[in-house]
C-alpha cells in the first residue's frame, strides 16, 4: 500500500467509527462474532486481534472470559472502542488492553495462542508486499503451536468487475438523534488489479431531504483460494481449516465467504 492507501483508509476509518456499530447491527451481520467467540474458547487465550475496530467481536470475547489484545490503525476507533469498555464490568475490562497501529509492522508484547484478522482485514493489504508483511507480524506474536484466523469473501466475479451505484447499502434511524441515517456507496473495479474501489457517503435526514455527508474511498483486495494458500505457504502456515461460511461448512460450491485457520 502506498502512503496515500493508507491515509485513504484512515479517513475512511474516521468518518465511519460513529456510525459502524449500528450500521452492522442494522445490516445484521453478527454470525462472524459468535464465531471468533466461540473459537477463541475452544484454543484458549491470550488472543490478539489485529484490526479490531471498534470491538464489535473483542468484547464479546473478553465478557467469555478471554484475555485479549485488539490493535487498530484508527485512533477514533480505538476511542469509541473505549468509551465501551469504559462501561463493562471490572473483570471484563482487565482482560482487554489496545493498541494503535498498522498491522504490517506494530509489535506488542507477549506471544498468542491465537491471533485473528475478522471482517476482511485482509482485504485492505493490497499487495503481496504488504500481505507478506501482515504474516510474518502474525508470526512474530503467534506462540509456538498457535493459530491465524482471519475471513475474506468469496467474490461473486459479475460484481468485482462491473461499476455499481450509487445506491442505499442502508437506512436506518440514528439512536441518538432519532433522524434517518442511511449508507450510500458505489464501488469502481479493476479487476486488472484484483481490487476494486468503495466510494461511501453518510447522508442524514432532515425535513424530508437527505443532506451529503463527507464521501470516503477505500480500495479493497479481493482474493482465490489457490492464492490464499500460495501466500501462506510462502510464510510458512499451514492450513488447518478451510471453511465456506461462520457455521463452518466446508468450502465449496455456493460458499460466500472464506473463513481461515492456519498455523505455523
Amino acid at each position: 500500500m502506498t502512503d496515500s492507501d493508507v491515509q485513504n483508509m484512515k479517513e475512511l476509518f474516521r468518518q465511519a467509527a460513529p456510525y459502524c456499530d449500528d450500521d452492522y447491527a442494522s445490516l445484521g451481520y453478527t454470525a462472524d462474532i459468535g464465531f471468533y467467540v466461540d473459537l477463541a474458547a475452544r484454543i484458549g487465550g491470550p488472543v490478539l486481534e489485529m484490526g479490531c475496530g471498534t470491538g464489535r467481536v473483542l468484547l464479546p470475547t473478553a465478557r467469555a472470559g478471554i484475555p485479549i489484545h485488539g490493535m487498530d490503525l484508527s485512533p477514533e476507533m480505538l476511542e469509541r472502542l473505549r468509551q465501551k469498555l469504559a462501561n463493562e464490568p471490572k473483570e471484563v475490562q482487565q482482560r482487554v488492553s489496545l493498541s494503535e497501529g498498522d498491522v504490517r509492522s506494530t509489535a506488542v508484547d507477549g506471544r498468542f495462542a491465537l491471533v485473528t484478522a475478522p471482517f476482511r482485514v485482509l482485504q485492505a493489504l493490497l499487495d503481496r508486499e504488504d500481505q507478506r508483511a501482515w504474516l510474518r507480524n502474525v508470526q512474530r506474536h503467534l506462540a509456538p503451536g498457535g493459530s491465524l484466523c482471519f475471513d475474506v469473501f468469496q467474490p461473486d466475479y459479475r460484481r468485482v468487475h462491473e461499476p455499481r451505484g450509487p445506491f442505499v447499502e442502508l437506512e436506518r434511524l440514528d439512536r441518538a438523534t432519532g433522524r434517518k441515517i442511511r449508507r450510500v456507496a458505489s464501488t469502481r473495479p479493476r479487476p486488472e488489479f484484483q481490487v476494486f474501489d468503495v466510494d461511501l457517503e453518510w447522508q442524514a435526514e432532515s425535513e424530508g431531504t437527505w443532506l451529503p455527508g463527507a464521501p470516503a474511498t477505500i480500495t479493497l483486495r479481493w482474493f482465490t483460494r489457490a492464492e490464499l494458500e500460495n501466500l501462506l505457504e510462502l510464510e510458512g502456515l499451514r492450513i488447518a481449516d478451510y471453511w465456506g461460511s461462520f457455521d463452518r461448512q466446508p468450502f465449496g460450491a455456493g460458499s460466500q465467504q472464506q473463513v481461515v485457520r492456519a498455523t505455523c
